[in-house]
């Protein structure tokens, strides 16, 4: 996954990897947001230390690294609505409005160009999830989790069902789930 879109969130040891494999941005247990190439160290958000547990992007824009007690450690101190937070082919990560328009980039292209997208016809059907599992993060919601995993917040009843889960209101962080396929 390349993308968090508005709502979304990474929790520890979670991370976006560009498109082309070559790049990931995670957030580490030490509470420190890092985007590497292979193992090098391209941008931080210097939090190591400061008890980060999840990286959200809210649905005002901002993108924040909160700790377990929901104290904000690092923000981009951004504001826009329908954002997206994109790590490109190219090693940059991207906050973008609504309406495209970037709201926050780490600052770090490499320089590679970017390929222009396929037309949608001759985009490949996408193939469906394999089955996985995901740990609970504070302010997850079986929605939230079925939009990250099959793009449709609609799904939420396939992850309860294969969970064995009768409320779907009832999640806790640190609760591991099995996503099905």
């Amino acid at each position: 996954m390349d993308t968090l879109k508005s709502g979304e969130s990474l929790g520890v040891e979670q991370k976006l990897t560009s498109n082309n494999g070559k790049h990931a941005v995670r957030l580490q247990g030490d509470g420190n947001l890092v985007l590497y190439t292979d193992a090098d160290v391209a941008w931080s958000s210097g939090t190591e230390g400061k008890g980060a547990v999840r990286a959200e992007l809210q649905s005002d824009g901002n993108f924040v690294l909160y700790t377990s007690d929901n104290s904000a450690v690092w923000a981009t101190d951004t504001s826009g609505s329908g954002t997206s937070l994109t790590l490109r082919n190219d090693r940059e990560l991207v906050l973008s409005g609504g309406d495209g328009a970037v709201l926050w980039t780490s600052n770090t292209s490499n320089g590679e160009a970017l390929e222009a997208p396929a037309p949608a016809a001759a985009e490949p059907a996408a193939a469906a999830p394999a089955a996985q599992t995901y740990t609970v993060v504070d302010g997850d919601t079986l929605w939230g989790i079925a939009e990250r995993f099959y793009g449709d917040g609609n799904q939420y009843q396939k992850i309860a069902s294969a969970n064995g889960i009768a409320n779907p209101d009832l999640i806790n962080a640190g609760q591991t789930l099995t996503i099905p396929a």
